[in-house]
This record gives structure tokens, C-alpha cells and sequence, in this order.
């Protein structure tokens, strides 16, 4: 009786030994998506920091010399920035990285930061 016992608790540690190579895996591929998300939350900031102090082209600029840097991970993402009334946005958003040439469906990367326009008042705009 102990015997079956036994090897009914090794059937079910291989069972769940078995099972945890799959669930590693999602594991790597959330924590893939999770950090492409947070560095494009941080691309959307930086960029909108340089468009806050140059316009909307310098965040473009600077975004996509960002991604550019980060060669093929960064290549799937596209800068994009708009400016309303005495705001500048820029989005970030693309494709995640794929760590594994395994044709997953992972969901899309989208971030956006949003900072005022650094201008002087028009009354002290002019000398």
C-alpha cells in the first residue's frame, strides 16, 4: 500500500514538473512584454521632455533616436507627438519584441506621456 502511495505522489511531482517548463515560459514572455512596455513609457517621457523645450519634431526626434539605439527591439515601436494648446504629447507604440521565433500572439506595446510647453508668457516674451 505504501508502495502505491509512492509512486502516486512521483506520478504527480513529474505531472507538475512537467507542467512548470510551460508556465516558465509565459512567465519569460510577460515579463518580455511588461519591460517593453515600461521602456516605452520611458522613450514617451523623454521624448516628451524634448518636445515640451523644442516642439513636437525634437520629441520625435529624440524618441526615435532613442529606438533607433536600441536596435532590433526598438525597430518594431513608431514615435509619434501632438501639441495642444499648451501641451505636447508624444506616443510610443509598435509591435512587442519577440524573445523566441514562436509565432505568439502578444499584444501591442502602447505608451504616451503628455508634459506643458515650456514658453515664456506673452508679456515677457518680448524685451
Amino acid at each position: 500500500m505504501l508502495d502505491a502511495l509512492f509512486f502516486r505522489l512521483l506520478e504527480a511531482a513529474e505531472r507538475i514538473r512537467r507542467e512548470e517548463r510551460g508556465d516558465s515560459l509565459v512567465n519569460w514572455v510577460v515579463l518580455a512584454v511588461g519591460l517593453a512596455a515600461a521602456a516605452a513609457a520611458l522613450v514617451a517621457l523623454l521624448g516628451a521632455r524634448a518636445a515640451a523645450a523644442g516642439g513636437p519634431d525634437a520629441g520625435v526626434v529624440r524618441a526615435r533616436a532613442i529606438l533607433a539605439a536600441a536596435g532590433d527591439t526598438g525597430k518594431s515601436l513608431r514615435a509619434t507627438a501632438r501639441e495642444a494648446s499648451d501641451e505636447v504629447t508624444v506616443n510610443v507604440e509598435g509591435e512587442s519584441p519577440r524573445l523566441f521565433s514562436l509565432p505568439l500572439l502578444l499584444p501591442a506595446v502602447r505608451a504616451s506621456a503628455s508634459l506643458p510647453l515650456e514658453r515664456y508668457p506673452a508679456a515677457e516674451a518680448a524685451p
